[in-house]
């Protein structure tokens, strides 16, 4: 069996990684604030994001989105923009997430063609939204010079890569898959059994590990004492329930997942040695954007008003939307070759499951070899986001008796960190 590791934006910031959407609108700002500072007072300025029609003479402290409003207020003046994306991911308070930055684009694409009151044309709006992309590119650029390998981690990297490295529990999984299990472990002890029973095979002849599970469970209601012990927390001591394979897939555009590709680790006793590890950056990587360059836009065939999108038959429409541009490099077929090569678990560190990767994570979570689906939760004082976690996931299922089966329960999920 197979374990999936899906790293969402929450893994960075558990991390201190400043890679939120807040610290690139506030590293944008910055950006734009110190050029109009550098130009000459009482004189225009004009980028592709704002314009000023009269630089101040006197600044308020500091270089911000609120120093710029500021200085021009007590000037009497306004910014105008010219990137009204940007505008409006400014404005709009209640953005928090990457996912909804995507939201809202495909919020704004849908009013393109939708209302005679929208603020863009399709062509206005994916110019707008490149921009941003390419702003986005180049902030994690830098943060990943400036941050990746200075990052104190030791505390957070243990706790983290003992889960990923942890054996299975088979409590975690669905019902059938706990059934096959079972039916495996007693197939390979049934005959054992048997012959201890007819007097032709002596329990100290039988192999270690079969000799501690028979003294452990005995022989009466084998199969079903053997189910029990499966289930136990003492499960690793008797079993093999380590993941065959380990793939690394990394949602976000940074490569965090570096901190933990060394399983030695992890392991003290040599157990993974011969575990197949793999990354795959669905999204991009800004390591490598040439040849994986970065995916930002929407992801949400099964919404509604995706199918009018596509009737309109204009194809600027389609630009940023994330299954095309999967198509683009070999990430999501290999993805597809390792759901498809064996059962596997889903542990989700910082991912919030929002629609705008609905495309993807049904196929992940909907897929028949898909077992098991663990959150990593946040925790603070007054409360946590597991139930919010789980509300996400919810809507990337179209069968919920099967979510339901798959998704585990509160009570053996963990903090992430």
């Amino acid at each position: 069996m197979n374990r999936i590791i899906l790293i969402g934006n929450g893994f960075d910031l558990s991390h201190n990684f400043p890679t939120g959407y807040h610290n690139f609108l506030d590293y944008l700002w910055e950006k734009i604030c110190k050029e109009v500072q550098a130009v000459e007072f009482d004189t225009k300025f004009s980028n592709k994001y704002i314009s000023v029609s009269r630089v101040p003479r006197k600044w308020v402290p500091g270089h911000s989105y609120e120093v710029l409003v500021k200085s021009l207020n007590d000037l009497g003046k306004q910014i105008s923009y010219n990137n009204r994306f940007l505008e409006i991911i400014t404005n709009h308070k209640n953005l928090k997430n990457w996912v909804d930055i995507e939201n809202e684009y495909y919020i704004l694409l849908k009013e393109t063609f939708k209302s005679e009151k929208s603020k863009f044309t399709i062509e206005d709006l994916n110019r707008d939204f490149e921009n941003i992309k390419i702003e986005l590119n180049e902030y994690l650029l830098y943060v990943e010079k400036e941050y990746l390998e200075k990052l104190i981690t030791t505390g957070i990297k243990n706790n983290i890569g003992s889960k990923i490295y942890a054996p299975f529990k088979l409590r975690d999984f669905t019902e059938n898959s706990i059934n096959e299990k079972t039916n495996i472990e007693y197939d390979k002890l049934k005959p054992i059994i048997d012959d201890i029973e007819h007097n032709d095979f002596s329990l100290s002849d039988a192999e270690e590990h079969q000799q501690k599970i028979i003294s452990r469970i005995g022989k009466k209601d084998f199969k079903q004492e053997l189910r029990k012990l499966l289930l136990s927390d003492s499960a690793v001591n008797y079993f093999d329930l380590l993941p065959e394979s380990i793939l690394f897939l990394n949602f976000n555009y940074t490569s965090t997942e570096k901190l933990y590709l060394n399983k030695n680790d992890y392991d003290h006793f040599g157990s993974y040695l011969e575990k197949r590890i793999d990354i795959i950056h669905i999204h991009g990587n800004v390591d490598d954007s040439h040849l994986n360059p970065i995916i930002f836009g929407f992801g949400d065939e099964l919404d509604d008003d995706y199918k009018e999108i596509e009737k309109l038959e204009n194809n600027v429409y389609l630009d940023n939307i994330k299954s095309i541009k999967y198509l683009e490099t070999e990430n999501y077929k290999n993805l597809l070759q390792f759901i498809n090569s064996g059962k596997y678990q889903i542990l989700l560190f910082g991912h919030s499951c929002g629609t705008s990767d609905r495309t993807l994570l049904n196929t992940l979570f909907e897929n028949n070899n898909c077992v098991s689906i663990k959150t990593f939760f946040y925790e603070w004082p007054s409360g946590n986001n597991y139930s919010d976690i789980i509300r996400n996931i919810s809507r990337n299922f179209n069968n919920k008796a099967v979510m339901r089966d798959k998704v585990v329960n509160k009570k053996y999920c963990e903090n992430i960190s």
